[in-house]
């Protein structure tokens, strides 16, 4: 009898560290943000953030955050968008590929009048792939959905013979505003666009937020190569110029919502990268990994890319290492950095 009771401290000891070593440990906010939980009636404080944003995504149909007097944030499986609602209708920036229902949901919870205007951001398909679905419930509710989008995404759609709906009102080069009832939209071109030739930023003036999927993932480290970016070349320039624009918040199409807070510590982690990257370049250089036994020097490029990544991903992570998605993403990053390193100094 005289074991028993050790045995059950044994036990439950045991139980309780198989049980930490299975919960995830929380990331840690890149921007030290003040966590508050969300709500489509009250509205955000610049510079705060939803709380559990992830375990959210993964347990609600849909997250829903009230950011202007009559703008919202709504996120569905790490996807994010913006919505404004006026007297007559509702404003949609985009239509993230497979989500609309729940959006329309989220829409619901707020407003019964219909989206009658939908903005394409840029040509991904990822981030508007379900207006097929907006078209549908306009006609449902007796409207014509309007689509706005720049001449630059029109342009491409149609040069990648794009299947989705056109737009019927195109912004050209002069053309860098339009009007929603009462809400002034202004479309602010990047000079040289970092993550898509189309890409762009567009500020919801009067409501002061401003709408730019995949510039940058709030609160979190870059993922997996800044979203695909086409180049990562002009990404501070388009940084800078966002940040530059006058707006209380901000929607990236994935992570929470920003603020300057998180283009800051964008262009910070990004800086680290580069000069990470750069010694990591001389102190694995590529002569130190050909070999005789390869019959191509692609063999050699590899293994010093591997090399790279692998000390760019250590010299960094006392720094970085306990943040959203340090170890799944930093590959891609460091994969971006060599390409730029490597070609510009």
């Amino acid at each position: 009898m005289n074991n028993v009771r050790p045995l059950v401290y044994l036990i439950t000891a045991l139980t309780s560290a198989s049980v930490m070593a299975q919960t995830p440990v929380p990331a840690v906010s890149t921007v030290d943000a003040h966590y508050v939980a969300p709500s489509g009636k009250i509205t955000l404080a610049p510079g705060d953030k939803i709380d559990n944003l992830h375990q959210r995504n993964m347990e609600q149909p849909y997250i829903l955050q009230k950011i202007g007097e009559r703008t919202y944030y709504v996120q569905r499986y790490f996807y994010s968008t913006t919505f404004y609602v006026g007297d007559k209708g509702v404003l949609l920036f985009d239509a993230p590929e497979g989500r609309g229902q729940f959006l329309l949901q989220a829409i619901r919870e707020i407003t019964p009048l219909p989206v009658t205007t939908l903005v394409y951001s840029h040509y991904h398909v990822d981030h508007i792939g379900d207006s097929p679905f907006w078209v549908s419930e306009a006609q449902k509710a007796g409207a014509k959905l309007q689509i706005v989008a720049s001449e630059a995404t029109v342009e491409k759609m149609r040069f990648m013979n794009s299947r989705l709906p056109v737009a019927d009102r195109v912004l050209k080069s002069a053309d860098n505003r339009f009007t929603f009832e009462n809400l002034t939209v202004e479309l602010h071109r990047f000079l040289k666009a970092a993550h898509t030739d189309d890409h762009s930023a567009w500020l919801l003036k009067e409501e002061k937020v401003v709408h730019s999927p995949d510039l940058l993932n709030p609160d979190q480290l870059p993922m997996m190569g800044f979203a695909v970016s086409d180049t990562v070349v002009y990404h501070d320039a388009n940084l800078r110029q966002v940040e530059a624009l006058d707006w209380n918040y901000f929607v990236g199409g994935h992570g929470n919502v920003g603020s300057r807070d998180d283009f800051q510590f964008q262009r910070r982690f990004l800086n680290d990268l580069r000069e990470a990257t750069l010694k990591a370049r001389k102190e694995e250089a590529f002569g130190k990994f050909m070999n005789k036994t390869a019959n191509n020097h692609a063999e050699f490029a590899r293994a010093q890319r591997e090399a790279i990544i692998k000390r760019v991903t250590e010299a960094l992570r006392p720094q970085y290492g306990h943040m959203y998605g340090y170890d799944a993403s930093m590959p891609a990053n460091v994969e971006l950095a060599i390409r730029l390193v490597g070609s510009y100094y």
